[in-house]
């Protein structure tokens, strides 16, 4: 009888509350690790050389694939684009860790999402970070074969704290933010219902002309956002922040293009124009839950139910 071997791992979902874009000029950046998250298990036992993958979110079937992993080929799935994508990332995992993936062996592998994908809070960085998790690489190195990113996801995958991340010579290099507001009530997130392919978004952006100076301006925001101890200090490093992001990308800030009444700052989070946004009010529970209700943005989460609370790490291979 074979001995079937079993691996479990889990990584983070993520939010980025400040340097979107300029964090790929060197700006740091505050971000934070989600009670969110994807979890891999993985079993195998000797047979075909096929990885027979699928997905669940909140238990419901999403996606399934049956996979050839000598040559990285798809034999059959039901979102061939993903099964590609999924090719693609095992691809580069095994030119990472040439031992992953033994011939002659048949895995079986179940992702489990308890988030829709659509949020734009980190399906593939999750995804990424488990993979490397299991195939004994880099989660960075994995990553950067893959995505044009920061990398800031990854280490969010597997931060058990808000973080301040920065990006050199396309080196990561992170630490505790101390983030601790004592106004978290008031700070809520909403998301949009307009998924925004973050790629897509950077891709299309110009980012040559951002000055040295703006860099350091977002960097002592981000410093200042994460020490702020006062909700209105808080509020106007936001105003402050999406003014200089939005007039260095050419673009509306959110609260003045949809939101303009809105008792309270509003700050877009990542790629703009979608996902989530920040909203900081010292208004009511009721008052901010029924504003964005009446805009027709049902996903509403305060602070406390989508920001992860500090426990043990998930996979300590994440931290630098």
């Amino acid at each position: 009888m074979s001995t079937v071997e079993q691996n479990k791992f889990e990584s983070r979902a993520k939010l980025m509350l400040t340097g979107e874009y300029l964090v790929l000029k060197g700006a740091l950046a505050l971000a934070l690790p989600l009670r969110f998250g994807q979890k891999l298990t993985v079993s195998d036992h000797p047979g075909k050389p096929l990885l027979i993958w699928n997905s669940l979110i909140n238990n419901q079937p999403w996606f399934s694939a049956v996979l050839f992993h000598e040559n990285f080929t798809v034999a059959e799935s039901n979102r061939p684009e993903l099964a590609e994508t999924l090719c693609r990332i095992l691809s580069a995992a095994k030119e990472l860790h040439p031992d992953f993936l033994v011939p002659g062996t048949e895995y079986h592998a179940t992702s489990e999402m308890d988030f829709d994908p659509d949020w734009g809070i980190g399906s593939s960085s999750s995804l990424i970070a488990n993979i490397a998790a299991w195939a004994k690489c880099d989660a960075f190195s994995l990553n950067s074969r893959i995505f044009n990113g920061s990398g800031y996801d990854i280490a969010c995958a597997g931060s058990v704290s808000p973080i301040i991340y920065k990006q050199t010579n396309h080196q990561p290099s992170y630490r505790d933010a101390g983030f601790h507001p004592t106004f978290h009530r008031q700070l809520w997130f909403i998301y949009l219902n307009r998924k925004q392919n973050s790629r897509e978004s950077i891709r299309k952006t110009v980012l040559s002309h951002i000055s040295s100076m703006t860099t350091d301006t977002i960097s002592a925001l981000t410093l200042a956002m994460a020490k702020a101890d006062d909700l209105r200090v808080f509020q106007a490093i936001m105003d402050q922040h999406e003014e200089i992001v939005g007039m260095t990308i050419h673009q509306i800030p959110v609260r003045k293009q949809y939101f303009n009444d809105f008792r309270g700052s509003i700050k877009s989070l990542g790629a703009w124009g979608g996902d989530f946004i920040l909203a900081a009010s010292s208004g009511s529970e009721e008052y901010v839950r029924n504003y964005f209700i009446n805009k027709g943005l049902s996903t509403i989460f305060s602070y406390e139910n989508i920001v992860f609370k500090n426990n043990p790490p998930i996979n300590d291979q994440h931290g630098q």
